[in-house]
Formats: C-alpha cells, sequence, structure tokens
C-alpha cells in the first residue's frame, strides 16, 4: 500500500512534458538560476499561464520518483498541500490521487483528484501522465474543486549518472482568481517546488522503493 501511496504524490505536484524545449513556439524564458529554468506562454481563452520548467540532475532519473514517492516530505516540494490521499490504483502503474491546496485568504481552499499513469523508458528514463478528475468524488463543501490540470513528466538519463528532467503544467484553479495574480504565485511556485526536487534528487535521501531498486544501480 505505501509504495502505491508514494507514487500517488508524484500526481500532485507539477504535469511533465519530453521534447527539446527551445524549440517549441510561444515559450517565453522568465527565469533561469541554480541550474533551473522556467518558461511560460499563454493559454487561451482562459487567463491562466502553462508553465514549463527544465534541470539537469546529477542523479539518475528513478531518484525524482524515490523524491516524489517520499510522503513523509512531500511537504518540502510542495509546501501548499494540506492533504495528499491514495483514493485507488485503476490499473497497473496507475493512480487517483486526492489532493487539498491551500489558498490565501479570502479565496478558498482548492481540491484536486488526479489520475496518473507511469510509463517506462529504456535506460530507466520514464514518463509519467497525469490529468484531472475531477467528477471522481463528491465535492467538499466549502472548497473549490479543480477542473482542469493536466501535464505529462518526463526524465531521461543522461551519462555519468546523471538526468535531464522537463516539465509542462497547466491547471485552471477555478472560481474567480485573477489571472495575474494566480500566474505570479504559480511561476514561483512551480520554479521553487523544482530546485527543491533537485537538491532532494542530488540529496539521495529520500527511501527507494522496492520497485525502482534496478533503476538506482
Amino acid at each position: 500500500m505505501m509504495r502505491w501511496t508514494q507514487r500517488g504524490v508524484a500526481s500532485v505536484l507539477l504535469l511533465l512534458l519530453g521534447g527539446p524545449v527551445c524549440a517549441e513556439p510561444g515559450w517565453t524564458l522568465q527565469r533561469e538560476q541554480g541550474g533551473v529554468t522556467l518558461w511560460s506562454r499563454p493559454n487561451p481563452p482562459g487567463p491562466f499561464q502553462a508553465l514549463k520548467l527544465e534541470m539537469q540532475v546529477q542523479a539518475r532519473p528513478a531518484a525524482l520518483l524515490a523524491v516524489l514517492r517520499d510522503t513523509n516530505r512531500h511537504k518540502l516540494w510542495l509546501p501548499g498541500s494540506r492533504e495528499v490521499r491514495l483514493l485507488s490504483h485503476p490499473g497497473p502503474d496507475e493512480d487517483l490521487v486526492y489532493t487539498r491546496l491551500a489558498a490565501p485568504w479570502p479565496a478558498k481552499d482548492r481540491e484536486l483528484i488526479t489520475h496518473s499513469r507511469l510509463s517506462w523508458l529504456s535506460g530507466c528514463g520514464f514518463t509519467l501522465r497525469v490529468w484531472a478528475e475531477p467528477d471522481a468524488l463528491p465535492p467538499t463543501k466549502g472548497l473549490v474543486r479543480i477542473r482542469a490540470s493536466h501535464g505529462v513528466w518526463q526524465a531521461d538519463p543522461l551519462g555519468k549518472g546523471g538526468s535531464l528532467i522537463r516539465l509542462e503544467t497547466y491547471t485552471h484553479p477555478g472560481g474567480k482568481l485573477p489571472g495575474w495574480a494566480v500566474n505570479r504565485v504559480a511561476a514561483n511556485t512551480a520554479f521553487d517546488s523544482f530546485t527543491a526536487i533537485k537538491a532532494m534528487m542530488e540529496a539521495g535521501r529520500s527511501p527507494v522503493p522496492n520497485d525502482i531498486e534496478h533503476c538506482l544501480d
């Protein structure tokens, strides 16, 4: 059960996409610091931007899964999460996960239900596709249900034990929050989360689940 719960946390954070980032049109460089790069672009017709991040890490791709599955320390890279719990695992390497996210007053907290599917690539790389399933549970009174969120993680092995981690994420937070405020907070949160994950991967202190041990040798 712990293996599934830890894997499920991976579907909460950020939703990653492979492919050469700089070759894709429409992205604007926003920030580059500490080995982490952040781009943004409009996502019409709504006011909320899509974000893309990329970093090289001196750790193997499976170290990312080890960090994301470390439920005891998920607040180190996702400090705004109040609750994360596994609902079910619909199939092999799939999870349905409930997350409650804090919102600053006077906004209401958000809740998000995500379905994730893990696919292994050659050399122990992987993709993790994630999408919202907002009707999987009845809405909670007093919270705003996020209905639009999707993306894909991708982690590719590099030489000498390193990895290239890419991220693209889009989430519509629901309600009537102003786009300019949400975009600023979302960009800062995503950048800080990615930076924290990089440090945790390189420190190698997260427990290693049995099913990925062979990818960390």
